[in-house]
């Protein structure tokens, strides 16, 4: 079910680069971890600003790749953790699982051919 409209993942979306942005500082995580989740967030918020929809201020890249690369770096980051061999219970595993998780799921229920229906936020036009 489909229960996310377009403007309803923008705001995950902001919350997910809040999350990434301010794990380094509230985690103690490797350096090169460190510096991954500053990338990924700014590389998150720039998407987010450059996408078509109610969250985007120059809206050139169409929602429907963004959820494409939502899809791709959540598949990433839930094999990260085996790529990079992080110690099992590690904060650096448990970052990336979570937020591969919630990047997968959250593709999973959004609306990606809406532009205003959701049961979330929008009203049906």
């Amino acid at each position: 079910m489909k229960v996310l409209s377009p403007t309803a993942h923008g705001v995950v979306d902001v919350m997910f680069i809040t999350v990434l942005a301010m794990a380094p500082i509230v985690s103690d995580l490797e350096p090169a971890v460190d510096t991954a989740c500053y990338v990924m967030a700014g590389g998150y918020l720039l998407l987010t600003l450059l996408t078509d929809f109610k969250l985007g201020l120059i809206r050139i890249v169409p929602l429907q790749i963004h959820g494409w690369l939502d899809l791709l770096t959540g598949v990433l980051l839930l094999v990260a953790p085996f790529l990079f061999k992080f110690p099992q219970g590690s904060a650096e595993r448990n970052l990336c699982w979570v937020l591969g998780a919630v990047s997968v799921v959250t593709w999973f229920i959004t609306d990606w051919k809406a532009h205003t229906r959701s049961l979330m936020t929008d009203n049906a036009r």
